[in-house]
């Protein structure tokens, strides 16, 4: 068995030709400098060197110096085996020194195995054939400290090198870590909540985003599991789906209910990352939550805000159609009362045709509030009576197991009111009190005068002083806690189920109240029912809103002109009845065109002009422009089922404009014609 000596101040070095040489039959020794070597080599003389160059004590050259001058150990080969000394100088020394073989790490090996082996099986030394003795001392020492000062000087250069790389990994250690700061201080100042968690939902970092969000304290989540979110009872697990993407190495995104601290839930939309260890393989997840709770509720509130858009289009066309008809039932039906006898006892019947229209007509003013902002127009009413009159509404609304009862106040209470609003707030309270009682109840109407004084204002926070007629509804319902009570005003807010309410019943309620500067407060506890009041400005001096004008004297027109433009023929021929009874001469025709041709033959004698708002062909507008463009001075009346303002006359801005909305009174179009045009002449 050949004994083989390496030398090397590495151990790994030597380990490694340890098991490769003692794998091949080989008996080695180790030496971790050339002095231990020669050592070892002296008291047991191997039968092949490998040494390194590079080593402390004595390097691997002065090694070889000295085994080529022994006369021992002169024919024992030398090999080098170096990773430092490479260039060609380095060789040509070694060779010059004695050394049998140069060899540059790393090799195969195989390779070391053979060039091994070929060298001891060799009886005598082969040196190279580039073997030349140094000779002196002086020599060596100079070649030695040449080789060394070029080593040196590399060494340098390296170190160089070595410090701008460490220079530069230093730059983008501190660049990296000023990054990790501002991405640290991003996600702890994010909007969005960020979640750390490994691999079993186990949460290991939360930002204070979550905390804020969610309603945890902080020491309540770390270790809590993510499934520890989800609401409780719910019967799938939401997150089985999004975790099964993710340890798929998948991004997932979606939409689910987070459940807070307290139990309450809210929507949240979720992405899940997985995030990789350096095998690459998935180790942990981040989650990224966004609180989509207000989106929600304003993507609800526009969806239901574009259904009573389609519901208001739909009401407002309704209205228009319906006011036509009724124009001509309480036209004819007051051409009719007009030339009746007194004392005819059908007198009273049509009196109840014309109360019941006029009561339809404001039904139809409800519905085209309802689809468009109206034109608030008011009045003088007494609270008491208006109430009065509207009960007789609210009680066809109720169920038989619902009564409401009236307290009113002895005092006249005279406010200055649109009627149509304050009785669409009455029956919207009235409403709401009925479904506060499924199971029956009592609702309560009170009216009564009250003062606002400074202390009174000072206590309540709200109010101008002055004399108020209150208005209070009460009911027996289920109540409102403080929650409901603070929320109750605002738009498409509602405790009613799914398909039940609009939410915007109070929010009407108190926008109406407002516009007729008056207050409105609610008092509420669950269980114990709902005491609604509403404060409205008392008038002094105005006169109440009387009944019908069914009696008015309107004197005869006499021969003078007028043009009728209507689309509906039955109101075109009540119009003209109506007028040509009092003695008007009447053009009539059905569209803008015809009454654009007409008034052009006719101009000289057309007094006045009255244009539906929508025709065919050519509407009210279009027409109006024409007509006024060949005289200017002509004098024109409006009519329309629609409110007034819903025809944008604003762009107009002519004082002879005026405005009959439909249904119309056959007096009221007479007056309206005799106010513009003066008394006729019989």
């Amino acid at each position: 068995m050949k004994k083989v000596l390496i030398v090397d101040d590495v151990a790994e070095n030597r380990y490694i030709l340890e098991k490769v040489l003692g794998g091949h039959q080989m008996e080695v020794m180790s030496a971790q400098n050339g002095q231990a070597a020669l050592d070892k080599a002296y008291a047991n003389p191997p039968d092949l060197i490998i040494s390194d160059i590079l080593m402390p004590v004595m390097d691997g050259y002065t090694l070889c110096k000295i085994w080529k001058s022994d006369d021992h150990l002169k024919n024992i080969p030398f090999i080098f085996y170096t990773a430092t000394y490479t260039d060609p100088k380095d060789e040509t020394f070694a060779k010059n020194l004695g050394a049998d073989l140069f060899i540059i790490k790393p090799q195969e090996p195989n390779v070391i195995i053979e060039t091994i082996k070929e060298i001891i099986e060799k009886d005598h030394v082969v040196q190279s054939a580039q073997y030349q003795p140094l000779g002196s001392e002086m020599e060596f020492f100079r070649q030695y400290n040449e080789i060394l000062f070029r080593k040196l000087e590399k060494k340098v250069l390296d170190l160089e090198l070595l410090n701008r790389r460490l220079n530069q990994e230093i730059e983008k250690h501190k660049q990296t870590e000023e990054k990790l700061f501002k991405l640290s201080q991003s996600i702890e100042e994010s909007p969005v909540a960020f979640v750390l968690m490994d691999v079993n939902g186990n949460l290991e970092y939360v930002n204070p985003q979550f905390f804020r969000i969610s309603g945890y304290a902080p020491r309540n989540m770390i270790g809590l599991n993510v499934k520890s979110l989800q609401p409780t009872g719910s019967q799938t697990d939401d997150f089985q789906e999004a975790w099964e993407s993710v340890g798929a190495d998948n991004i997932w995104r979606g939409e689910m209910q987070i459940k807070k601290q307290d139990g309450e839930c809210f929507w949240a939309y979720l992405t899940l990352l997985p995030l990789k260890n350096p095998e690459g393989r998935v180790n942990s997840m981040m989650m990224i939550m966004e609180d989509t709770s207000e989106k929600r509720q304003l993507e609800a509130q526009l969806i239901q805000s574009q259904k009573l858009e389609g519901i208001g289009q739909l009401a407002g066309g309704v209205a228009h159609d319906f006011n036509n008809i009724l124009t001509a039932i309480i036209g004819y039906a007051q051409l009719v009362y007009l030339n009746m006898q007194n004392d005819d006892t059908n007198r009273g019947h049509i009196k109840h045709i014309l109360d019941y229209s006029e009561k339809a007509a404001t039904i139809t003013k409800s519905l085209l509030a309802f689809s468009r902002k109206q034109t608030t127009n008011l009045s003088c009413f007494n609270v008491n009576d208006l109430i009065s009159d509207f009960q007789k509404l609210l009680l066809r609304l109720m169920p038989e197991n619902i009564e409401i009862q009236t307290q009113f106040t002895s005092q006249k209470l005279s406010v200055l009111v649109d009627q149509v609003q304050l009785e669409q707030v009455i029956m919207n309270l009235a409403t709401n009190a009925r479904d506060a009682m499924p199971d029956g109840g009592l609702i309560i109407i009170a009216t009564n005068m009250t003062e606002i004084d400074q202390e009174f204002i000072k206590s309540n926070g709200y109010g101008r002083t002055g004399s108020y007629a209150q208005i209070t509804m009460a009911d027996m319902g289920r109540g409102m806690n403080r929650q409901t009570l603070d929320k109750i005003f605002e738009p498409f807010f509602t405790t009613k189920e799914p398909g039940k309410g609009t939410g915007l019943g109070m929010t009407i309620v108190y926008n109406i109240v407002s516009r007729h500067n008056g207050f409105i407060t609610v008092e509420s506890e669950p269980g114990k029912g709902t005491r609604v009041r509403i404060l409205l400005p008392i008038v002094q001096a105005a006169e109440d809103v009387n009944g019908s004008k069914t009696e008015e004297y309107i004197e005869q027109g006499g021969a003078r002109t007028i043009l009728v433009a209507e689309d509906d023929s039955g109101i075109r021929d009540l119009i003209t009845t109506i007028l040509t009874e009092r003695g008007y001469e009447v053009i009539g025709v059905a569209d803008g065109v015809e009454a654009v041709k007409q008034f052009s033959e006719n101009r000289e004698k057309v007094s006045l002009v009255m244009l539906d708002g929508i025709m065919p062909k050519k509407n009210g507008r279009e027409a109006y422009r024409e007509i006024r463009a060949m005289k200017p001075d002509v004098k024109v009346i409006f009519m329309s089922g629609y409110l007034e303002n819903m025809l944008d006359f604003d762009h107009l801005m002519e004082r002879e404009i005026h405005f009959l909305q439909k249904p119309v009174l056959p007096l009221d179009i007479l007056k309206k014609i005799q106010e513009l045009l003066g008394p006729g002449k019989n």
